[in-house]
């Protein structure tokens, strides 16, 4: 009988199936492993949001917004982005964004931005919130804005001069941002879908509807 002395055995075969099976696994999981490494995971906190209708600010009231920090990490406002999503009472859905890596922008000199911490649920008595006084730091998007378990993102009554704080329309319809009052916006009875993203991780650390009192 004639044998075929290049033929390769099937024990052969098999192993070298195997042998290639087993590098492309150990390439795909290297691979994987850098991938995941590079991969921020976003902190974890306990949050709650309320929206007013009208919140006094001493000689007048005004639409506000608050993000209280009920528990857990650190939060860097500049890694955080709000999204806001509610239908006004012609059924139009007014939407927007809020990028902490955007939000301070500067006017004459001061820093401007719609939301600051404050360390209680606290509106400050003057509505012009600017830099001059210091409290630049403490506006939303600042690198020295980090929101601790305790404190309360607050909307002030106004911007430094006609600055709007973001470019987003919408947010500053659905917030009344910028102005002292105004006729436009939620109400009481609304609900607003609130939405906060951790922005290096792309992981949702809020999404609730809430109730505008």
């Amino acid at each position: 009988m004639c044998r075929n002395e290049h033929a390769v055995s099937p024990v052969v075969g098999v192993m070298l199936m195997l042998s290639v099976t087993i590098i492309i696994a150990a390439i795909v999981s290297a691979t994987a492993g850098s991938y995941s490494g590079t991969q921020k995971s976003a902190p974890s906190g306990v949050l709650e949001v309320h929206f007013y209708e009208n919140r006094s600010y001493g000689s007048f009231s005004a639409h506000a917004m608050t993000i209280e920090h009920i528990s857990g990490a650190p939060l860097q406002t500049k890694d955080l982005s709000i999204s806001t999503y509610y239908r006004n009472e012609s059924g139009q859905l007014i939407k927007g964004t809020l990028s902490g890596e955007k939000s301070v922008e500067i006017d004459s000199g001061d820093y401007c931005a719609p939301l600051f911490i404050n360390d209680q649920d606290r509106f400050e008595g003057s509505p012009l919130q600017h830099s001059s006084s210091a409290r630049h730091r403490s506006w939303f998007g600042n690198s020295s804005a980090v929101l601790m378990a305790g404190d309360v993102l607050v909307t002030p009554a106004q911007f430094c001069g006609s600055v709007a704080g973001h470019e987003n329309l919408g947010l500053n319809t659905l917030l009344n941002l910028g102005e002292k009052t105004s006729d436009d916006g939620y109400k009481a009875g609304d609900v607003i879908t609130v939405k906060i993203v951790h922005i290096q991780s792309g992981q949702v650390i809020f999404d609730k509807d809430v109730v505008v009192v």
